[in-house]
């Protein structure tokens, strides 16, 4: 009985370890999209006119608004890049070497000791996972924030 709840724990936490990788990888790529939305954003205002900077055509995109247009985008790469940077200290779980080392204390011991290793690889995982969590949080609300800056200013350009 000891045996299989042992299998159990041991499969749970490897479960666990991949489930905080597929997070992570899904935040990345979430994270790469919002980027290509400020960009595309910003591109097509630009391309389809709405960001006129010439005098003699009308009304121009107020100055103030493309700094800070300039400033957002920055943010939100930043934002990015804090997303998809690796991550030094993540962890697949505990050393095969070190478990190796303990063959001789059987196979319960390096059960154990695995799943001990795979739990607090869980715990820091999880610390780390959420704050790429909040940095990708804030980088949405900076996207939003772009969207609303280039509405004020088409707006206020246009009057």
């Amino acid at each position: 009985m000891a045996d299989e709840v042992l299998k159990l724990a041991y499969d749970e936490a490897r479960s666990a370890l991949r489930e905080q990788d597929t997070t992570l990888s899904n935040i990345r790529n979430r994270a790469t999209g919002l980027l290509a939305a400020a960009v595309v954003g910003t591109s097509f205002s630009a391309t389809a006119g709405l960001l006129n900077t010439d005098p003699g055509r009308g009304r121009t995109f107020p100055e103030w608004a493309a700094w800070l247009l300039l400033i957002v985008i920055i943010l939100i790469a930043v934002g990015v890049m804090a997303v998809l940077w690796p991550i030094r200290a993540w962890t697949f779980g505990p050393s095969p070497s070190a478990l190796a080392t303990r063959v001789d204390d059987g196979v319960d011991a390096v059960l154990r000791a695995a799943i001990e290793g795979m739990a607090s690889a869980i715990a820091s995982n999880g610390r780390l996972l959420e704050q790429r969590v909040a940095v990708y949080r804030a980088t949405v609300l900076v996207l939003m924030l772009e969207i609303g800056l280039l509405v004020v200013a088409l707006i206020l350009a246009g009057k």
